[in-house]
């Protein structure tokens, strides 16, 4: 099964680096086949015969916690649920972010998310795995951060652009 990958917070500012070579060579190493990344944030498309996309968040973060020596948590999606995630897209804005969450929210409180940004003019929706953030003014000005979103869905994420979002698509086909 082909799964899109996303690792949270590594090679941010000299912290928790990761060569992405070194990672294509562990998840290699470990039964995962066609192996690519893009850019050096942890963007991955890999093939694994499992097809359970929570095991694969386990096994890659623990791989990654062997070779590495730190707890990297993986945000993984089968390609369908990726390109559905892409299709259910409920903003048209230029200036679009998406949280990828490792599982789906038990209680959502999007009431919480939606008040917090109101002050900036910032938008969010979610449908699955995905929070949709608009950002009026930066990702950096943004009161949407990573940390937050995972304490008001408890859960994990991360983040990345539309752009990203769009140019994973595009590499995985």
């Amino acid at each position: 099964m082909k799964y899109i990958i996303f690792l949270r917070a590594i090679n941010v500012g000299g912290n928790r680096k990761i060569k992405m070579l070194d990672l294509r060579e562990v998840l290699t190493a470990n039964a995962y086949h066609n192996v690519t990344t893009y850019i050096q944030s942890g963007n991955v498309i890999a093939e694994h015969a499992e097809t359970n996309y929570e095991w694969v968040q386990e096994n890659i973060a623990a791989l990654i916690e062997d070779a590495f020596g730190f707890d990297v948590p993986a945000i993984v999606f089968p390609l369908d649920e990726y390109a559905q995630g892409i299709l259910q897209k409920p903003f048209e804005e230029e200036k679009l972010m998406v949280h990828f969450l490792n599982q789906v929210p038990e209680a959502v409180d999007l009431d919480t998310l939606r008040e917090l940004g109101k002050d900036q003019q910032d938008r969010c929706e979610i449908t699955g795995r995905f929070l949709y953030v608009t950002l009026s003014a930066g990702v950096s000005d943004s009161i949407y951060s990573n940390k937050l979103v995972e304490r008001v869905l408890r859960v994990k994420a991360t983040a990345r652009n539309w752009r990203t979002v769009t140019t994973m698509q595009e590499k995985s086909k």
